[in-house]
């Protein structure tokens, strides 16, 4: 990430930097972001079929990172951006209040062992994090295989349940490599779309 696409702080704010996203992406046009894209299906997709949108792509595995990019290349996409490193610290640290008009967070790693559910991305304090990033009624689309997790992110929801709309799931664009991959076993998708009230 560029030093030069954060907006400057004065030397006495103890605030974090935020990225100026009209800035990174030289319009105002509204900004979807996805939060582990994996191999990129969903996002370049996306970002080909709403060209009056920008993207970001926020993924910590630099193998897929790099395949994604050189796809979203070859496809002449200038409506994307990519960022290696974590999701919940670029949310935490680098996106401004109010700027996001949809989160994407499709198939998180579920981090089934008791012992590592703290490292679960979909906890009580991301989703505080994600009223605070979401637009007035922006939208975060979460989408799961896994059983006990979805319970769990059920359960993450209730302190801020009376902020969000649930919206009725309607999908609109290709399936993840992971769904597919788990339709094929027979898995149960869970999804759940909230809107910011």
């Amino acid at each position: 990430m560029s030093p030069s696409l954060l907006i400057p702080l004065d030397d006495e704010s103890d605030r974090d930097p935020t990225l100026d996203l009209a800035a990174l992406f030289g319009n105002d046009h509204p900004i979807e972001i996805e939060l582990g894209f994996g191999k990129g299906r969903y996002l370049l997709d996306a970002a080909q079929r709403r060209s009056d949108h920008n993207f970001v792509g926020v993924e910590v595995a630099g193998k897929y990172l790099r395949l994604t990019q050189d796809r979203a290349r070859r496809r002449g996409l200038s409506n994307i951006r990519f960022v290696h490193g974590d999701a919940r610290e670029f949310v935490e640290f680098f996106v401004p209040g109010a700027s996001i008009r949809t989160l994407h967070v499709y198939f998180a790693d579920p981090w089934p062992k008791t012992k590592h559910h703290k490292r679960r991305l979909l906890e009580a304090e991301f989703f505080e994090e994600a009223l605070r990033v979401l637009e007035p009624a922006g939208r975060m689309w979460i989408a799961t295989d896994h059983d006990d997790y979805y319970e769990a992110i059920l359960e993450a929801l209730k302190p801020s349940a009376d902020r969000f709309n649930l919206v009725e799931p309607v999908w609109d664009g290709v399936t993840t490599n992971y769904e597919d991959k788990f339709v094929r076993r027979g898995s149960t998708i869970h999804r759940r779309v909230l809107e910011k009230r």
